[in-house]
């Protein structure tokens, strides 16, 4: 099977067995410009042309604020919107200072840098839902970030959780969805480097001194390498828990 099979069912099982998105529905799409964003978008709009979907897609791509080669990024941004219009999804830039926000914390030594931007974040797209009158609001989590985040609540939270596939915000009146949960990353980055797709580069100064990166070269490094069958045993885990024999707090 191919990788277009392969990612289109992973993607199309995800959004039916979920049931993600339906006739009707206005969704934005978080396009960061990476690899994931990138995939996103185009499976979202292959999906909603092969069904026959009458639902909106909007892609918002949000200018975090960090210094960055603006020359560079502006053609970025460009390809981006190009990108959007090749796939008929409509195309929405905000310059935002969640950067800022961030750097400012980090230089008073407040709180983690990582905490303040993504809440700035999460807050700007949430307006831009309301603004622009959209129920669901779509991220570009894979099933390596749902493991990642399942070990980082473990170690850091003591509790076992992790991202949700669906999550209901503000009593139903958003749904934040995640059509890439049952995709391996790996499958991602080889599908763009088939498709030949420009990326616009990270400019998060903080981007590999996160706790998720740390958790990520434990894996990577110590847990994944003993045996080939153990990363598809801890998402089948992470998806199949056992409730009986787990000695839940009462």
């Amino acid at each position: 099977m191919n990788l277009y099979n392969k990612l289109k069912g992973l993607i199309g099982r995800a959004l039916f067995r979920y049931e993600m998105v339906k006739n009707g529905d206005s969704v934005i799409i978080a396009l960061s410009g990476g690899e994931d964003s990138l995939v996103l978008a185009y499976f979202l709009s292959d999906w909603r042309k092969k069904m026959r979907i009458e639902c909106k897609l909007i892609g918002v791509h949000l200018d975090m604020g960090f210094p960055k080669n603006e020359r560079e990024y502006h053609e970025g941004v460009k390809w981006l919107e190009e990108f959007c219009k090749s796939l008929e999804v409509d195309f929405y830039f905000l310059k935002t200072d969640c950067g800022i926000q961030a750097m400012e914390v980090y230089e008073k030594d407040i709180t983690a840098p990582c905490f303040v931007c993504s809440w700035h974040r999460r807050k700007y797209l949430f307006r831009l839902c309301q603004e622009k009158g959209a129920n669901k609001l779509t991220l570009g989590h894979h099933l390596d970030d749902a493991i990642v985040t399942f070990f980082m609540n473990m170690f850091y939270h003591g509790e076992l959780s992790t991202i949700l596939p669906v999550q209901e915000m503000f009593k139903g009146k958003l749904y934040i969805i995640r059509p890439l949960i049952l995709v391996e990353k790996d499958l991602i980055s080889r599908f763009v480097k088939k498709m030949g797709w420009n990326l616009l580069e990270n400019p998060c100064p903080f981007s590999q001194e996160t706790k998720r990166k740390e958790v990520e070269r434990i894996l990577n490094t110590c847990i994944y390498p003993l045996n080939p069958k153990i990363k598809r045993s801890i998402a089948t885990a992470i998806f199949n828990p056992n409730f009986e024999y787990l000695p839940i707090r009462k």
